[in-house]
């Protein structure tokens, strides 16, 4: 579902602002601070009911104000509309009907690239977790019911483990199993579908240097626990350690992506411009995945698109936003686009901030 256009009232540096959207691609660039990534900002608040800059939401109410406001339209005649007082709890609308912050993203999905995004393969497990997580919860319902009964009954075991309730870990057990293997099996039906389509999108890439680090990947799905066992095995077998560390030592919540060159984690091997590169097009395939696999259409947010990237990645990458299919906004410090790729980019529509505020 395409945005149409925004409101956003006193939103970090915004007084008030409103813009009307092209259905596929926006562009939005202007000076550091000039209020480019807080437009971003307002429109994945719509999506998630949360900032990707920091968890403390009243920090984007503008100085001197009680409050924020953010309203949005969606081409289907839609109404989303946020609003967060300094002292009170934010409230969410869909259609002027209360709402959750999961009933936001499943309404309107989202997919975003940003610093943290760009920096996956250093950052830990529960990072890359988090993401894979997020596009299951847009493609299934049912993953959400099991991902937080899943982490229930793990919270729940720990306690018991800690406090010596041997009972209440079996009883915890049960649901942790069950509900634990339905979410590593869909986890990883997930990530076999971007697999392929990340290997799919490598094979229209042109730069030797990009085809030299993919063909060396070996992209792994770690489930947290031995692949060879099933969970309630390992349960069984690492009973005496999980009771030794009042922990549970393995299982989902231990789960992994891994991305390995000559046996190598990229981290350790790849610049971070090919580390950008490399986040980038494993987000693209898992946005495409929930497309063409999940019929979810998630619009894709890529902030500061142009950082780290030398022009003949930044070539490769402009070459592939068209390849989503969906709404597209994304930013820059500076307007690059020359014709060859504004004929690429059809219907990109541009914002320069400092004209618009």
């Amino acid at each position: 579902m395409s945005i149409k256009k925004i409101a956003i009232s006193n939103f970090r540096c915004f007084d008030n602002l409103n813009l009307d959207f092209s259905e596929l691609n926006n562009f939005i660039h202007g000076a550091n601070g000039s209020g480019k990534t807080s437009i971003l900002e307002a429109l994945y608040f719509c999506s998630t009911g949360r900032s990707f800059k920091s968890s403390n939401k009243n920090l984007c109410i503008q100085n001197n104000k009680d409050a924020f406001k953010i309203q949005l339209e969606t081409v289907n005649n839609n109404m989303i509309r946020i609003l967060k007082e300094s002292k009170r709890s934010i409230t969410y609308e869909i259609d002027e009907n209360k709402a959750t912050s999961i009933d936001l993203f499943r309404a309107l999905p989202s997919t975003l690239l940003d610093n943290k995004t760009f920096s996956m393969f250093a950052d830990t497990p529960k990072y890359r977790r988090k993401i894979l997580d997020r596009c299951l919860m847009a493609s299934d319902k049912n993953y959400s019911k099991d991902f937080f009964a899943f982490h229930r009954s793990l919270k729940q075991r720990n306690a018991a483990l800690k406090f010596k309730r041997l009972t209440n870990i079996d009883m915890w057990s049960e649901i942790f199993i069950s509900t634990g293997g339905s979410i590593s099996e869909k986890r990883n039906d997930f990530f076999e579908q971007t697999k392929k389509k990340f290997f799919t999108f490598a094979d229209d890439l042109n730069d030797k240097r990009l085809l030299e680090i993919i063909n060396s990947l070996e992209i792994v799905f770690d489930k947290g626990w031995p692949k060879d066992l099933s969970l309630k095995e390992v349960l069984d077998s690492n009973k005496d350690i999980d009771q030794r560390k009042t922990t549970t030592f393995l299982g989902p919540h231990r789960a992994d992506i891994k991305f390995l060159t000559k046996g190598s984690d990229i981290k350790y091997i790849l610049s971070r411009g090919e580390q950008k590169f490399m986040s980038i097009l494993w987000c693209f395939s898992m946005h495409k995945t929930l497309s063409d696999f999940y019929s979810v259409k998630p619009f894709l947010i890529i902030d500061d698109i142009h950082s780290e990237l030398d022009e003949d990645f930044y070539v490769e990458l402009i070459n592939f936003l068209p390849k989503t299919g969906n709404q597209l906004f994304f930013s820059d410090i500076n307007d690059p686009f020359n014709s060859k790729i504004k004929d690429q980019l059809k219907e990109l529509k541009k914002f320069h901030v400092e004209q618009i505020t």
